[in-house]
Formats: structure tokens, C-alpha cells, sequence
């Protein structure tokens, strides 16, 4: 080949004798060479499971009963997670050194096979809500090390499934996802199958099993309608939200629950669905004015719909706070710079975000140690003048 010339293999030139076995040894001298090795390597195999039995290879589970943590917790800090208070830390880390614990860096580095890369699939980019969520999101996880890819269903579970494929095949370390409205019970179950950390933010959807962050929407409803109640109002409406929405049906029935309680009942025609956004609220509530006063008190879905809905009475020339009072829900930041400035149900996306972004972190981070959870917020109620309130300017 190319001029060299092929060898070809033949054994050595040196001879074994026929009393001779291998390396030059005589077959009887050969076998005592032998059973001699036998005995040393019986030896050694006694040896070392008298050593196995007196100490036992420490593992993680050992360091996290050793120091009063879950395990998740334990390999968190090995991790060096930011998400462990400092005191747990070093609880841990005392146990890794009283129990004389190695944590192989190497093979947990091939086990987790991470991209940085953590999922937000939100169903509107055009509401201020989710503004907020997302950079309560990215607060938490920039400092964790994660990458955010942002995607918009549009509210659309069809375009939702093709996103969450999307996601899945950008090698993902986790997805937040909150949930298109309409979505069928089993949406999550590629990512389920497919062991990717997972969570759903904001919005409950029937039927699926899982970890979730969110308010309480009941007790929401509630603060609000006993507000308005407060004020003497006795025609209470809930305008807008989509009409499937599980926050919308919860926050409807809690109010109506408050409402009868005091012996009245929702206002019904003003308690329609929407769209979530200002022109949808302002399109529905100038159709609504059109042919029907405005009730005494309106509670709106969202922020956004309730500055559309305050728009179309100031067109009416309905006075908002006296003739109509208006609570809104979300608590976005111009809630406090309209005019009048909006009583708003505050939830607190900010850190709603932030805690979501945390818990889903952790099941990054331990690969299915972490146990399923919900994390339910009590929202509150930030009090301004679309109620009737008088409040003084800030400063």
C-alpha cells in the first residue's frame, strides 16, 4: 500500500518446551505458583468484605438525615443552589464533613446534562399582568444561571401544544407555563413523559396533576364584593374574563357566595365574559351602555379590561366612583396613575413569578426528588378612588 509492503503475523521465534507452561515456568512448579495466588486473592476478597461490612459507602441520604434536610435539599447545596437559606447550608455541609461524604462531581455533571435554557409559555404578551410575572421570573432564575425563551400561545391550546414541542426539542431544563384557557386536561403529558420539570402559573386547569403557583381567586372575589358592600352598594357585577376561565367561574362564585350571604344577588347583565384587554372592556361596556344603565358596582377581571370599562362611562359621562364604582383585578402599575386612579385586587405577579420560577428551579435541580406542590397566594386589596375611596396623593 503506497509502497509499504503488508507483514504478515507470525509468532515469535522463541519456543515454549513441552514441560515448560507459560513465562518459562515448569508445569509442577507452575501450579504451586498458582494455588498460592488463589490463596492471596482469597485473602484479599475476605479482606474486603470485612472492610465493606465495618463501613458502608456514606451516599446523599445519609448527609440529608444526618442534617435534618430532604435529600433534594441536600443535593441542592452540593449544587451550590442559590434557592437554600444559608443556615441549611452549612447545617449540610457539616454533615458532609462529619460523615466524610465525596460528592462526585462528574457523574452528577452527566446525570443532569443541563442547557440553562428554562421555558415561559404565557397566553397573552399584550397583558401587563404577565409584564410582571416575567420579570418576576427572570429575577429569580438570571441569578440561578438560567436563560428565559419567552413564547405567546394567544390563548390558543393548538398553538400551546406546538410551542411545548418546540420547547421540549431545545432540550429544556424546565417549562412555566400559563395555560391556555381552554386547554384539555392531558396538555402536559409530553413533558410528563418525557421527565421534563414542569409547572403551571396563575391559571388551575381541570384535571391536571401537578405543581402550581397561583391566587386564590375566591378570596379575591370576596375582598372585593365586601368593599363594595361596605360602600352600600347593592347591584354588584363581574365584567369580562374568558367565559371557561377557571379564575373567572372561582372569582363569579365567590362573589355570588358573599352576595347571597347578604341576601342579594349577582347583577346579571353586566356579568358577561371577554376577552382580557382594554379594548375588548371598552367594546363590550359602550355596547352594554347603549342599551342598559350601569350597575352600582362593577368588579372587572383584570386591570386592563376595567381601564376600558372606565373609558366607556366617562364617554356616558357616568361618574366613576359615585355612580358606578369600579374595582379591577391584578393591581398592574397604571393602576395608580389613571384617573380616577383604580382600586385594584393586588396578586402580586411580581412575586408570583418569582416564587413559580423558585419552585420549579428546585425540580430542575433534583430530577423528580422534589415532590409535587401548590403554592396558593392570598391576594389583597390596594384601595384608590375608582371605588369611592378618597385618597391622598402620594408623598
Amino acid at each position: 500500500m503506497h509502497g509499504a509492503s503488508m507483514m504478515a503475523y507470525r509468532p515469535s521465534a522463541q519456543t515454549i518446551a513441552p514441560d515448560m507452561g507459560f513465562g518459562g515456568v515448569r508445569r509442577g512448579q507452575e501450579s504451586r505458583t498458582l494455588a498460592g495466588q488463589a490463596v492471596r486473592c482469597r485473602d484479599w476478597i475476605g479482606l474486603l468484605a470485612t472492610s465493606g461490612a465495618r463501613r458502608r459507602r456514606v451516599t446523599l441520604t445519609d448527609v440529608a438525615a444526618h442534617a435534618s434536610v430532604s435529600r433534594a435539599t441536600a443535593s441542592l447545596v452540593l449544587r451550590e443552589s442559590p434557592l437554600v437559606a444559608e443556615n441549611t447550608r452549612q447545617r449540610v455541609l457539616a454533615s458532609v464533613e462529619a460523615l466524610g461524604y465525596v460528592y462526585n462531581r462528574g457523574a452528577a455533571s452527566l446525570r443532569m446534562r443541563r442547557t440553562n435554557t428554562v421555558g415561559l409559555v404565557i397566553s397573552g404578551l399584550a397583558n401587563p399582568f404577565f409584564a410582571d410575572l416575567t420579570e418576576g421570573v427572570e429575577e429569580e432564575l438570571r441569578p440561578a444561571g438560567y436563560v428565559v425563551l419567552l413564547a405567546n400561545t394567544f390563548d390558543d391550546p393548538v398553538h400551546q401544544d406546538t410551542l411545548i414541542r418546540s420547547m421540549m426539542e431545545h432540550q429544556i431544563d424546565g417549562l412555566l407555563i400559563v395555560a391556555a384557557v381552554d386547554s384539555e386536561s392531558d396538555f402536559v403529558a409530553p413533558l410528563r413523559d418525557m421527565g421534563v420539570p414542569h409547572m403551571l402559573a396563575t391559571r388551575r386547569i381541570r384535571g391536571v396533576e401537578g405543581s402550581y403557583v397561583g391566587p386564590d381567586d375566591d378570596a379575591g372575589a370576596r375582598l372585593a364584593t365586601q368593599h363594595l358592600l361596605d360602600h352600600g352598594a347593592r347591584q354588584i357585577a363581574y365584567f369580562g374574563g374568558p367565559e371557561h376561565g377557571v379564575a373567572r367561574i372561582d372569582r363569579v362564585a365567590g362573589m355570588a357566595a358573599l352576595l347571597e350571604e347578604n341576601t342579594l344577588e349577582p347583577e346579571l347583565t353586566w356579568t358577561v365574559p371577554s376577552r382580557v384587554s382594554s379594548s375588548e372592556g371598552y367594546a363590550l361596556a359602550s355596547k352594554l351602555l347603549k342599551r342598559h344603565p350601569p350597575p352600582e358596582a362593577v368588579i372587572c377581571h383584570s386591570d386592563a379590561i376595567a381601564f376600558g370599562l372606565m373609558r366607556a362611562l366617562r364617554d356616558a359621562d357616568v361618574e366613576i366612583g359615585s355612580a358606578c364604582r369600579v374595582i379591577g383585578y391584578d393591581d398592574i402599575e397604571h393602576a395608580q396613575a389613571w384617573s380616577p386612579s383604580l382600586t385594584s385586587v393586588s396578586v402580586a405577579a411580581r412575586t408570583m413569578g418569582r416564587r413559580a420560577a423558585r419552585m420549579l428551579v428546585e425540580r430542575i435541580e433534583t430530577r423528580g426528588a422534589a415532590p409535587d406542590e401548590s403554592l396558593v397566594l392570598r391576594p389583597s386589596l390596594v384601595v384608590r378612588e375608582s371605588c369611592g375611596c378618597t385618597v391622598s396623593p402620594p408623598g
